[in-house]
């Protein structure tokens, strides 16, 4: 084998060695990517299930007073959506004068970064 033979291989090897290093860097890259979007998907569905519980324990009070009182209600409370505050508002409405029904309906809202975000639940209670 002649010396300009081996000198071209040795290049080859070394151009298959840089390609290489690429596509696993490339690779790496994509993982990362979907490893953070992953991540970022993960903390926005904890941050709906705490509202979303913060929601349902409201709904729990409600059913526990003997009877409820109709109106607007919302204001800060003292709770937060995974370390953000949230502001609650509810609403109970009387169905007729003659049935103890009522609608209830509770809506949470918190901010994610740049977006508002919000959860309503509505519902039926009868007075006790």
């Amino acid at each position: 084998m002649s010396m300009s033979n081996r000198r071209s291989r040795k290049g080859y090897l070394l151009l298959e060695v840089v390609v290489s290093i690429a596509v696993v860097a490339i690779g790496l890259a994509v993982i990362l990517r979907s490893f953070t979007s992953s991540l970022r998907a993960s903390k926005i569905a904890q941050e709906y299930f705490d509202a979303s519980l913060a929601l349902q324990e409201t709904l729990c009070g409600f059913e526990e007073k003997e009877k409820l009182e109709g109106g607007v209600a919302a204001g800060e409370t003292a709770g937060e959506v995974t370390g953000t505050p949230y502001s609650l508002e509810t609403k109970i409405t009387r169905i007729g004068d003659l049935d103890p029904l009522n609608e209830v309906s509770a809506v949470i809202y918190w901010k994610n970064r740049d977006r508002n975000e919000k959860i309503e639940i509505g519902t039926y209670l009868k007075n006790k």
